[in-house]
């Protein structure tokens, strides 16, 4: 399913949802979104050479707290390697400022749910800006790292994105008129996972309808708009305008 984790090895916490990025997640436009970065993810990135990038992005709603961890197994290589040879983590928040994840620590930290031992590089806790994260990971030497996601202890949505039904549509360069088919990839989304979709693509979103309850809409056509009926939490039905 779309909106499944690509699962992992076992999360550096207890209920941390594992997420594994893979050669296409190199750019960022194809990489996997994480619906509600409130949520604990633990994103994995291997990297088998330098120069190798892995990508993901995810969503904040106003006043949210931003919490972001960077740990490696405590285990070679990636123990063995200086500071300067581990990968860089660039996050980039949603009005657009750029920071890096510095390195600032090797603090040991053993996650008793998978029996491994981590160490975090570094950690983050600060008031976010709503909107949609990204984070770009890039390697300069064989390396493997994780970056942990949120706090809520609850099963978290992965958006993939992609050409069916319950994926994200792949972004269009100026996309000024949204068609049909690309509208109905939101058919079977959960509603925040359509809302944050939509956002990524810059299409404008609006509910219709909400469990058999209509709700007052202006009439005027609008081509990059989507109008979506929502029933027990999850998209039923999507028209363009």
């Amino acid at each position: 399913m779309a909106l499944a984790a690509v699962i992992g090895a076992s999360a550096p916490a207890n209920a941390h949802f594992p997420v594994t990025l893979s050669n296409s997640h190199a750019k960022l436009s194809q990489s996997p979104i994480l619906v509600d970065g409130t949520i604990s993810f633990a994103v994995y990135a291997n990297f088998t050479k330098a120069k190798e990038v892995r990508s993901f992005r995810f969503a904040l709603r106003d006043n949210e707290e931003l919490n972001l961890e960077y740990l490696i197994l405590d285990q070679a290589p990636s123990n063995r390697l200086k500071n300067t040879q581990l990968p860089s983590v660039v996050v980039t928040s949603p009005t657009g400022k750029k920071f890096n994840l510095a390195i600032k620590e090797r603090t040991p930290f053993y996650e008793p749910f998978g029996k491994k031992k981590y160490l975090y590089l570094s950690r983050l806790s600060q008031l976010g800006e709503a909107g949609i994260y990204s984070v770009s990971m890039a390697a300069k030497a064989r390396s493997s790292i994780v970056v942990a996601v949120g706090r809520t202890e609850v099963r978290g949505e992965v958006l993939q994105v992609g050409t069916s039904k319950g994926e994200c549509p792949k972004p269009i360069s100026q996309e000024s008129e949204i068609t049909s088919a690309r509208a109905l990839q939101l058919i079977g989304m959960s509603e925040r996972a359509a809302e944050v979709c939509s956002s990524v693509l810059k299409w404008s979103y609006r509910v219709g309808e909400r469990d058999g309850e209509s709700f007052a809409v202006t009439m005027d056509f609008r081509p990059d708009r989507v109008t979506v009926s929502v029933q027990s939490g999850t998209i039923t039905a999507v028209t363009v305008g």
